[in-house]
């Protein structure tokens, strides 16, 4: 186990370590219940590494079936000398557990109670110990109930016992008193990620099907994710301990699906309709029929019905299942599974049930169909044409490895540039899902200078390589889009204008904003999604943030509705931060929390966007920041997700007030020559590098930084929203009076507030700080307020504290209470506390640290405290409470 955090069980083990921490103090005790295979000894030895470090004593108890007290022998000490330690009476009393006669001759319980009590107190006598013990299901009754007996009896012995029985096998009366645990299965994400720990990785189809099967269960993930794995004979032995009639019964429903109807599953098997031969599996507790259907108690009973049978009977009956069932998507797969080897009947069958899924929009299974049916194609071209559909269909199921994959059979059979064009465009996609965007792009490219007959495969293949081009940034990959439309032709641009716009907004978001315009979407459903998603990466890149949140995000929730993820991975960065930009913050945490329940594969781009993005919004809101913040991973292949990352760790340590770390982090989305590593997130940053700048006395490289974004952006092609971080950069970073005129160029529009109501109320914030120190203080005042409302209504915390202490006393919003002495002992105990230490200089995190509060309780509390005692700065507090 080493420090490694068992996966989905972290709840699990916090609570059986809290146990074993109780053991400093006293006597604690636990019993793990949960099925074979849950992962209990896993735990149990987890809870004893975390002992170990505490530098406990370590026993382990075994049990045995066949040895009567065993538990008990080694609860007392065999083989360590502890019986040594106990008076003679009670060695003489005891030594009958280790007779041959022992399961004949009942031990004195109270003697053996006391003997143990006293072997407590002697393994802790130097410290606090931990005794294990798994599998007491096997232990005999006595041992048990003399167990529980000793520990209701202990006073001051530090000792921790944890144990652990197979679920629904030890009854309640026979370990009385000691606490009950009962462990469930693994969470579905939690299943995910361990199944991608195991040496063989199934592709998609099968990935879905062995989470299905295993219900959680760790062993069962094992054991069905790898052939060379077997189950564990108790369950191998009770299905060879069926009839016939039965097991073969079983072993239809083994392979059937989720939902198959156990007539259909009689009917298959050719066994009598009145289902009598499923009772034997119903009275021996492997099986329970209910709702029509037949469902295993253990899914390692499903996985043995598998193993006792001969790959020949397997086969017979998945033929047997194709016959019966009624859903062609089913009756191909087991067409499949039962007729090995190409058969181009069995191929062009699964490739109409692929159809069947793809017009239900489940792309998963019309994938695994298309590579079974590729698999069993009558000759490479057949072959090479179903790969080809069934690496689009990968990549909108959302799987980037498996589509790679896939991409590489296709290109292995055919050089047709019609086939392979089409394989690149979602092996290209899949790249850039995988943050492999330079990859990403020679493949599009290759394929749109492939010379495909036809031209809407170019045009796809284009439109492929400009999302790479948006995830590299690369101005070599950006100025060669416009060539690649012309190779696609200007029928079949016409016939397809909205890819071509979106092509063009990529490759020059400035020159697009003079010529183009953000085409509106239409329709919705699975039809409507790669309408809907190019129209929202166009108002993205126009900075039309409200219309680009909720285009995206509607396509992510369409992905979610119809299991077609994979078209809007690449638009993740896009769509979370479109949604923050526009004040939908708790919108964009709803999104977040979806994206990490969507586990069902490894994602990279969305591994390393998350964090970032979570990083931002808690900066944002001020939840719990640091100078620094970690995220997890190398770093990303992807220049967009690298800059994003540096934004995130750049905000983070603004909040935090480390302004050296913070330009740090913003000087790094830059490069030495002073060009954005990213030419769209680059410009939108300028703001936070010019105050962190200002702030660490790097005017001069902010100023040649913020020329050059300048020059580049023009004034016909510049959006609103960059013409206002312009201009507040420059306000930030300049030291002369002209300063104002830069604040009041950026607040010119009243309509950017509603837009970009964040960075709008920033530019509010900054320059009533500004006016303030200039001592104009009615100029401040409603600059500062607007920005504190806006901050509030966001959940800016920090931000409207900031604001509110810029507000001077005495031109406060109306109604807000005058300064008043006798008012500060008015507020409650922990309020005066914080207001004396705010007074004494003290910052909000010094203050969390002594008082064991978050920073952002601590602002919260300090903004009640400044409306109620009618102050707004820490300098007014300190004079009000010496008065």
């Amino acid at each position: 186990m080493g420090d490694e955090v068992l996966i989905g069980r972290a709840r699990e083990l916090a609570d059986l370590t809290a146990v074993v921490g109780a053991a400093g103090h006293g006597s604690a005790s636990l019993l793990l219940s949960g099925a074979a295979g849950m992962g209990k000894t896993a735990l149990l030895e987890a809870a004893a590494d975390d002992a170990r470090r505490r530098g406990y004593r370590i026993r382990y108890a075994t049990t045995s079936a066949h040895q009567p007290y065993a538990l008990l022998r080694n609860l007392l000490g065999v083989g360590n000398n502890d019986l040594a330690g106990l008076p003679q009476h009670l060695r003489r009393q005891i030594t009958g557990l280790w007779s041959p006669q022992a399961a004949e001759l009942p031990p004195d319980e109270p003697a053996v109670v006391t003997a143990l009590l006293l072997t407590f107190d002697l393994l802790t006598r130097n410290g606090p110990a931990l005794i294990v013990a798994d599998d007491v299901h096997h232990a005999d009754e006595a041992s048990l109930r003399i167990l529980a007996s000793a520990l209701r009896n202990t006073s001051t012995e530090r000792i921790a016992i944890l144990l652990a029985a197979r679920d629904g096998v030890l009854p309640d009366t026979a370990t009385p008193g000691i606490p009950r645990y009962e462990l469930g299965p693994l969470p579905d994400e939690a299943a995910a990620r361990l199944l991608d720990t195991y040496p063989l990785r199934p592709g998609a189809r099968s990935r879905a099907e062995i989470l299905w099967r295993a219900d959680g269960n760790p062993l069962a993930l094992r054991v069905l994710s790898d052939p060379r794995e077997q189950p564990p004979h108790e369950f191998t032995t009770a299905i060879r301990a069926l009839p016939p009639a039965t097991r073969w019964l079983l072993l239809h429903a083994a392979l059937a699906g989720a939902t198959e109807h156990i007539g259909t599953l009689t009917r298959a098997a050719g066994m009598s309709l009145d289902l009598r031969h499923w009772m034997p599996a119903e009275q021996a507790g492997l099986i329970t029929v209910r709702d029509r259907q037949a469902h295993f108690r253990h899914p390692l009973y499903r996985a043995a019905c598998t193993v006792v049978e001969t790959p020949g009977d397997v086969a017979r009956a998945h033929r047997n299942l194709a016959v019966a069932t009624d859903d062609p998507y089913h009756r191909a797969r087991h067409l499949a599974e039962g007729t090995p080897g190409r058969d181009e009947a069995v191929a062009a069958a699964l490739e109409a049930a692929a159809d069947g899924s793809i017009a239900r929009s489940d792309y998963l299974a019309a994938a695994g169909a298309l590579q079974s049916a590729a698999e069993r194609s009558g000759d490479d071209e057949a072959a090479a044409r179903r790969y080809a559909r069934a690496v689009f269909a990968a990549h909108r199921s959302g799987d980037p490895e498996w589509t790679i994959e896939l991409y590489e059979k296709t290109t292995a059979l055919t050089g047709d540039p019609d086939v392979t064009g089409l394989a690149a465009c979602g092996a290209g996609y899949a790249l850039v899902h995988s943050a492999r965007p330079w990859e990403a792009f020679d493949v599009a490219a290759r394929a749109v200078r492939g010379g495909a007959r036809n031209s809407q495969v170019t045009l796809a293949a284009t439109l492929v390589a400009a999302a790479a081009a948006l995830h590299s940034g690369s101005p070599a990959h950006r100025e060669q889009l416009p060539g690649m439309l012309a190779l696609a032709g200007e029928a079949a641009q016409a016939e397809d204008p909205l890819t071509r716009d979106a092509v063009l907004a990529i490759a020059d978001p400035a020159a697009f904003a003079v010529s183009g315009h953000a085409p509106q979407p239409t329709g919705t459903g699975p039809g409507g999604v790669t309408r809907m998603l190019l129209t929202g990466m166009i108002a993205y890149l126009l900075d039309e943030s409200a219309k680009a949140g909720a285009e995206l995000h509607g396509v992510w929730e369409m992905g979610t509705q119809y299991g077609a993820h994979g078209a809007a991975l690449g638009s993740f960065p896009a769509m979370a931060l479109a949604l923050i930009e526009a004040g939908k913050w708790g919108e964009a945490e709803r999104l977040l929390d979806s994206a990490e329940q969507c586990a069902d594969v490894r994602v990279p781009v969305l591994d390393a966007a998350l964090p970032a993005l979570r990083a931002v919004l808690r900066a944002l809101r001020h939840e719990g920041t640091g100078g620094e913040v970690t995220l997890p991973g190398d770093q990303p292949r992807s220049t967009l997700i690298d800059s994003l990352r540096q934004r995130a760790a750049g905000l983070t340590a603004l909040a935090a007030g480390d302004h050296p770390t913070a330009y740090r982090h913003f000087r790094r989305m830059w490069d030495d020559d002073g060009v954005p590593r990213h030419y769209f997130l680059g410009p939108r940053s300028l703001p936070q590098l010019a105050l962190s700048a200002a702030r660490t006395g790097n005017h001069a490289e902010a100023e040649r930084i913020l020329s050059l974004a300048t020059t580049a952006a023009g004034e016909s092609g510049r959006t609103g929203r960059l013409g206002m971080l312009l201009a507040h950069a420059a306000a930030l970073i300049d030291e002369t009076d002209r300063a104002e005129d830069h604040f009041h160029q950026a607040l010119a529009d009243p309509s950017r507030a509603l837009r970009w109501p964040l960075e709008y109320a920033e530019v509010q914030l900054n320059l009533g700080l500004w006016l303030r120190g200039r001592r104009r203080l009615h100029d401040a005042r409603p600059h500062l307020l607007a920005a504190r409302d806006t901050f509030l209504r966001l959940g800016a915390a920090s931000h409207a504290d900031q604001a509110h202490r810029g507000l001077p006393v005495g031109l406060r919003g109306a109604g807000e209470p005058a300064p008043e002495a006798d008012a500060f002992a008015a507020l409650t105990a922990q309020k005066q506390m914080i207001a004396r230490m705010a007074a004494e200089g003290m910052s909000n995190r010094e203050i969390a640290d002594k008082l064991f509060l978050s920073p952002r309780t601590v602002g919260s509390h300090l903004y009640r405290i400044y409306a109620e005692l009618g102050v707004g700065s820490r300098h007014q507090l300190r004079t009000l409470i010496r008065s």
